[in-house]
């Protein structure tokens, strides 16, 4: 019970001023980016259908929804929020770490901050305490998840969320320790989900989960918090996870919060590097797209996941790198259209996606981002041009600065917000650790205003 007992002193007494400079700069990163895609996967399609079964049974108008202008329940709030942000397909995620994210902590602390009305302060503290303690134990646990299956997303995102919402809840020491127990039992997700809403519900679920979590916890239900145990069973009891090294230097640099990656665009992050480097050939090279004959994307074993020449709606092209790649040959870039039924029925990208090929590597690790992220790149005149990037721009290998995020924040905003309401929520954000609550950002987000 050591790595609960730990993480629970750490979750409890965690102050503002024990978080690093570059955690807050990053926890505002991030912030920027699970606002901007909850707003954004709230008018996704395929969010309809639950927006219709949230306004069906909505609760007491606890916290808002955002993009929808109404108020639910503050676990029905969590609940649809978290799916608005994986709808979107914008979540950051660690690796090593089986795909752990952000998607999971943020809509749900900040749905109960909204209920709470946390301060600033207390929000990037919570935030913080969750995505710490998820990461650090994804880091470790993802050795024995990859190879199988599991999607560490929800199986450990619920440790991170209810962390979140332990801490904003004011839980005591022993609540914190009941509520992880509580959380062992709620958070399930697999790879074979990807693709359909059933990813979207799986995350979803636990922020919903880590809301009630807490508050049972808090009203004294009982648990038995052996995450060792736990995460030996699910790896299968034979994979020596090192537990020591998930608590080792708690609190202290390096910070695995900041190790979540940040994504671009809207698909898996299983294909970013690999628009990367498409983008680096052609444009080094000044390649015009109908010169090229064939693109080979040389694959680890475990991204067969979105080997997917020919995806069968705009939910499946978010896990085909064919597709998303023919989409930046046929327009130069990657949007919000790049994964819409139109772009699937587009001539022009599904002409390209039948030039792109995959070739697989057994020899590579059979881990997340196992590969070299090696593409070829050959023209019809014959040459060939390669180039490889193991990890994706956004990544802590290649950062993106604050005035990146700021940017992938204003283009993905604008249409659902007015300019002078980006501009507003910008500099809230940017200046979260200042503001005595962040009620004003939670209004706009959710369209309060205009009810």
């Amino acid at each position: 019970m050591k790595v609960a007992e730990t993480f629970a002193k750490f979750v409890k007494h965690t102050k503002i001023g024990d978080v690093d400079v570059s955690v807050i700069e990053h926890v505002k990163k991030m912030t920027l980016k699970q606002v901007m895609g909850v707003l954004v996967g709230a008018k996704a399609p395929t969010s309809r259908k639950i927006i219709r079964y949230v306004k069906q049974y909505p609760g007491r108008p606890e916290a808002g929804v955002y993009g929808c202008g109404f108020k639910a329940d503050v676990a029905q709030a969590a609940y649809i929020n978290g799916f608005f942000g994986h709808a979107s397909e914008m979540e950051d995620d660690q690796f090593p770490g089986g795909g752990i994210s952000d998607v999971t902590t943020w809509p749900a602390l900040l749905t109960a901050a909204d209920h709470l009305h946390l301060s600033g302060q207390e929000t990037i503290v919570s935030l913080y305490v969750g995505q710490e303690m998820q990461n650090r134990i994804a880091m470790y646990a993802s050795v024995g998840t990859d190879g199988i299956g599991i999607c560490n997303l929800p199986f450990i995102g619920i440790y991170g969320a209810t962390a979140c919402c332990a801490r904003a809840f004011e839980l005591t020491e022993e609540q914190v320790k009941a509520s992880f127990g509580l959380a062992m039992v709620t958070g399930l997700g697999y790879m074979h989900t990807w693709g359909t809403d059933a990813h979207f519900h799986e995350s979803a679920t636990v922020c919903k989960n880590a809301v009630i979590n807490a508050m049972l916890a808090k009203d004294g239900a009982s648990s038995n918090p052996v995450i060792e145990k736990c995460l030996d069973m699910l790896t299968g009891g034979d994979k020596n996870l090192e537990f020591d090294k998930m608590l080792e230097g708690l609190g202290q640099a390096p910070f695995y919060s900041n190790n979540t990656w940040l994504k671009k665009w809207g698909f898996c992050f299983f294909t970013h590097n690999f628009v990367d480097v498409l983008d680096k050939i052609v444009k080094e090279n000044k390649i015009k797209s109908d010169d090229i004959d064939e693109i080979i994307l040389h694959f680890d074993p475990l991204r067969e996941v979105v080997d997917r020449p020919e995806p069968h709606d705009a939910e499946d092209s978010r896990f085909s790198t064919q597709h998303v790649l023919a989409f930046y040959l046929a327009y130069g870039e990657c949007n919000l259209l790049t994964c819409t039924e139109t772009a699937l029925a587009d001539q022009k990208v599904a002409k390209f996606r039948k030039k792109i090929k995959v070739e697989y590597h057994p020899e590579y690790e059979k881990r997340y981002f196992g590969g070299e992220g090696k593409m070829d790149v050959r023209l019809k005149n014959g040459k060939t041009f390669s180039d490889a990037m193991d990890q994706p721009l956004g990544s802590p290998k290649y950062p993106l600065s604050m005035d990146q995020v700021v940017d992938i924040y204003r283009k993905y905003c604008k249409g659902i917000l007015s300019d002078s309401q980006i501009k507003r929520t910008t500099n809230l954000i940017l200046n979260m650790e200042n503001e005595p609550d962040l009620q004003e950002l939670y209004d706009i987000c959710t369209f309060r205003h205009m009810v």
